[in-house]
């Protein structure tokens, strides 16, 4: 038997907005998927939750699926509402506050072959 070439990871939205729900006061994060060259995590964050300042060892893109969330550069702020998506290069400091309850889809690429 043969391995697929694709995997589905979702089959809609709200698989994806089910995958980890949002609790009271809390920030959550779960890995949904590793796979060739890419990881994808799932965070969710209550409104007025905080992931404090931190770095990712590689290039990231962070979609928001619902809700507001601000996403701090050195002091920068930058608007995130629902649909928003960024990149985030590798090594790069930042934060995300939670203005409504929100939840994320991060992606991670793989690390460059050295």
């Amino acid at each position: 038997m043969t391995e697929s070439p694709f995997t589905l990871i979702a089959g809609d939205r709200g698989e994806l907005l089910g995958e980890l729900p949002i609790e009271a006061g809390e920030v959550r994060t779960r890995r949904i998927f590793k796979g060739a060259g890419v990881t994808l995590m799932r965070l969710s964050l209550d409104a007025g939750a905080v992931l404090k300042e931190h770095t990712a060892q590689v290039p990231i893109l962070v979609e928001v699926l619902s809700g507001h969330a601000t996403m701090t550069f050195d002091g920068a702020a930058v608007d995130m509402p629902e649909g928003a998506v960024i990149h985030i290069d590798a090594l790069v400091p930042h934060s995300v506050e939670a203005i409504a309850p929100t939840q994320l889809l991060l992606t991670q690429t793989a690390r460059p072959a050295r």
